[in-house]
């Protein structure tokens, strides 16, 4: 049972290492930050994006896209991010004493955590769909649609 704990810990301790939220990412550049308008850096750390941020603004409010495209158009080029969140899907196995799942779309989804005698399993699973899609030209966004 101890050495359950102590591995579900390490585990935590892993997750949490991995992952980085609005506030870590200001962290890492706080100059950039206070060069922001008030209005601008409430949206930020709410892990949020609006019309006219460029893509340091957007890499600091949502993190780095899980996809990167270019884009033609009759109003010219552009470059569009994509962000997904993930659904679980459910995982039965024999001998799995217990399993529970942990989500969070900036830090790569979903994750299911189990323990399989004193062995903690982690891995990224599940169904993607679209959390966030923006769209910048010429530097700035121009549009984009996220889920609520």
């Amino acid at each position: 049972m101890k050495t359950l704990i102590i591995t579900s810990l390490i585990g935590a301790l892993f997750i949490s290492g991995c992952a980085t939220t609005p506030q870590s990412r200001v962290n890492e550049n706080p100059g950039l930050f206070d060069s922001f308008t008030a209005e601008q850096k409430e949206i930020i750390l709410k892990g949020e994006v609006d019309l006219g941020f460029t893509p340091e603004m957007v890499l600091m409010a949502a993190g780095v896209p899980d996809r990167k495209a270019k884009k033609r158009s009759k109003n010219g080029s552009s470059e569009v991010w994509t962000y997904y969140q993930y659904t679980p899907r459910s995982i039965h196995g024999f001998g799995n004493y217990g399993s529970y799942y942990s989500y969070n779309s900036r830090f790569g989804g979903w994750y299911r955590n189990g323990y399989w005698g004193d062995h903690v399993i982690i891995s990224r699973e599940g169904e993607r769909e679209k959390n966030l899609v923006v769209e910048f030209q010429r530097g700035e966004i121009i549009s984009f649609e996220m889920v609520q």
